[in-house]
């Protein structure tokens, strides 16, 4: 290589440098401060694994380079997008912070699209994992009809109508006490089951891909009936399904804020996408109220789907009863109170 030719080369490597050193803080604070501007801003934010995987392996091209100017930008772009990601997902499962007398159930969350000719083999899927309660979102007619033939010991709990093949059911082993549809757009549907003492309200949602103008605006409404249904509902909620965007997108942003659900139990690695681990975007997943806790999430094997289903644990706290005053023992024997003074 010429020495001219060299220069030119590294006049554009340090020109493509400079432009990342600006592009990458922008892409970053465009989708997080300006995500409630326009949709388009929420849908960069979507990106930040993959904005800090790139950040990361810059950081690490700069140093091989020592070009430390460059190297601080970087980390510090890679970390915050980290950051930002790990406040709604984690590695792993977080420690119980439940009393020990903690009740559970198990769930199986599946998107059952592309699945009209796979009967058998959701079938072997329910006989395996063996929950408590399913959700199923995206159920093809021809499962629909041969529903008897594939649920089994199950109970339909509660379903959604579709004849285009985007019904949502949920089933369980054992009958529930109420069931209701969430919104008149068909925001989700719900069971409420009895567990131990405690009485919960089991709601599931499928909102679809929210990605443009009409759309995002149609999903800004089906998430404010669930909030507006998690906040009328005397007892504790727990709403899983496919919600379209990841966790910290501002579409959800009303999900923790107004109707108080939380996400701190999800494991980001138990994405129920089939995707490349770098092109993956979380957007199913548990919201809970606070004494309601999710662990062993994990992913089922493939059936051939889109996407894998989801099972794990649902950890539920005991209801405390307050203790009255009638049942507490005196300190002092009545014999002894009722003997004459001294």
């Amino acid at each position: 290589m010429s020495y001219l030719t060299k220069r030119k080369f590294e006049e554009r490597e340090r020109g493509l440098s400079l432009l990342l050193v600006f592009l990458m803080p922008l892409l970053t604070l465009c989708g997080t401060l300006f995500r409630g501007a326009d949709w388009r801003f929420d849908y960069l934010g979507e990106f930040k694994i993959q904005i800090a995987f790139v950040s990361a392996v810059l950081c690490l091209w700069c140093i091989f380079k020592s070009r430390w100017p460059e190297v601080v930008v970087f980390f510090l772009v890679a970390a915050l997008n980290v950051a930002l990601v790990s406040s709604r997902y984690h590695l792993t499962s977080n420690e119980t912070k439940l009393p020990p007398d903690h009740y559970k159930m198990t769930f199986l969350y599946q998107d059952l699209k592309t699945a009209d000719r796979k009967a058998e083999q959701i079938r072997d899927e329910l006989e395996k994992v063996d929950a408590d309660i399913v959700f199923w979102a995206n159920v093809p007619v021809e499962i629909y009809r041969d529903l008897n033939a594939i649920k089994g010991a199950y109970h339909l709990q509660n379903q959604s109508f579709d004849k285009n093949g985007a019904m949502m059911l949920i089933m369980s082993r054992s009958p529930g006490t109420a069931r209701g549809q969430i919104g008149k757009k068909g925001a989700g549907i719900w069971v409420s089951r009895v567990i131990g003492n405690r009485k919960l309200i089991f709601a599931m949602t499928d909102l679809g891909d929210p990605w443009s103008k009409k759309a995002y605006e149609d999903t800004a409404e089906k998430v404010n009936d669930l909030i507006a249904f998690a906040r009328k509902r005397d007892d504790p909620v727990v709403l899983i399904g496919g919600f379209g965007a990841s966790g910290w997108s501002r579409l959800l942003d009303g999900l923790e804020t107004e109707a108080g659900l939380q996400t701190e139990n999800t494991v980001f690695s138990a994405s129920s996408s089939n995707a490349p681990f770098l092109l993956r975007r979380p957007t199913d997943f548990i919201y809970a109220h606070p004494g309601i806790e999710v662990s062993d999430l994990r992913k089922t094997d493939g059936i051939g789907t889109a996407r894998n289903g989801l099972t794990g644990t649902i950890k539920i706290a005991p209801a405390r009863k307050e203790l009255e005053f009638f049942e507490m023992e005196p300190t002092v024997s009545e014999e002894k109170l009722l003997q004459p003074p001294l």
